[in-house]
């Protein structure tokens, strides 16, 4: 009944570990902040991991520079899709391989037109019990007055997760940046808790159902990364967001039983003035029987 036991100890089989994280491309202090984002990685052990603004260009790949010797399957959006002239998009990472890749561009008004805005999909060979689950990494966009184009970009991922899903299936895994708290349209559409265009789905929100209670920000002015970019573009002091998250299909929709056990915002501390990212990263434990 266990995964694959080169995964390492855990319960009887042990949870399957997520993490999503926007690693803020080629930004310096670069080598010190990929430091920071390996360690990380190596202690909490992810199987699946999501990544946005992930840097390719040049010849460089972000995400398998940083992996690297680690054992993980990788797939960058830009493998699929080129996007000339931009240098970071969406990147996924499994211990198992990827099959069924797709890249789902958010370019759903002009004004989404400028960035590689997408869905990188892919479908995983997770060892039984949980076996296979369609794995997806989301970038909508990101200004304060675009939440037209993330409702747009939700009911996008929506209807691209209910083509593509199978009941029979481990519910679908997302990872990603949404750019949108909570309370917004986009968030509560996908939570279940209001209809967008006479559409309405439901997935599960890992921090809601297993997360420690408190606003989990995972994007903040203490930050002293995301603090620049928010003094500069928002001309805010005091500005927190929880905008990044781990979601996973309803129980209305797959058959096979998963439960969150935690959800943590990692990667928060500073080594020195060093962050590993101007986001933070979230990590979740998916319970895979009962």
């Amino acid at each position: 009944m266990n995964m694959d036991a080169t995964l390492g100890p855990a319960s009887a089989p042990r949870p399957l570990r997520v993490l999503t994280m926007n690693i803020w491309n080629f930004a310096e202090p670069y080598a010190a902040r990929m430091q920071q984002l390996r360690s990380g990685i190596e202690r909490l052990a992810p199987d699946l991991m999501t990544f946005q603004e992930a840097g390719f260009a040049a010849g460089r790949h972000q995400v398998a520079e940083v992996l690297d010797g680690l054992g993980y399957h990788v797939a960058h959006q830009f493998e699929l899709a080129p996007w000339p002239g931009a240098d970071n998009g969406c990147c996924l990472a499994t211990r198992w391989p990827l099959s069924e890749l797709e890249v789902v561009p958010l370019a759903v008004t002009p004004r989404a037109a400028g960035y590689p805005y997408a869905l990188l999909l892919a479908r995983v060979a997770v060892p039984a019990p949980v076996g296979s689950l369609l794995l997806v990494c989301a970038k909508p966009s990101w200004e304060l007055h675009r939440e037209h184009e993330r409702e747009l970009q939700a009911l996008r991922l929506a209807q691209v997760v209910a083509e593509r899903s199978r009941p029979d299936d481990f519910p679908v895994v997302i990872g990603g940046d949404f750019d949108a708290t909570p309370v917004s349209g986009s968030i509560r559409f996908l939570r279940g808790q209001q209809s967008l265009a006479g559409e309405s789905v439901h997935f599960r929100d890992a921090w809601s159902e297993a997360g420690d209670h408190t606003p989990g920000y995972t994007w903040e002015a203490a930050n002293g990364y995301a603090g620049a970019i928010i003094d500069a573009a928002f001309h805010e002091h005091r500005h927190a967001r929880r905008i990044d998250y781990i979601f996973m299909g309803s129980p209305h929709e797959y058959r096979p039983w998963a439960a969150f056990r935690t959800c943590r915002v990692e990667l928060t501390v500073p080594e020195g003035q060093v962050w590993a990212s101007d986001h933070y990263a979230v990590y979740a434990e998916i319970d895979v029987q009962r």
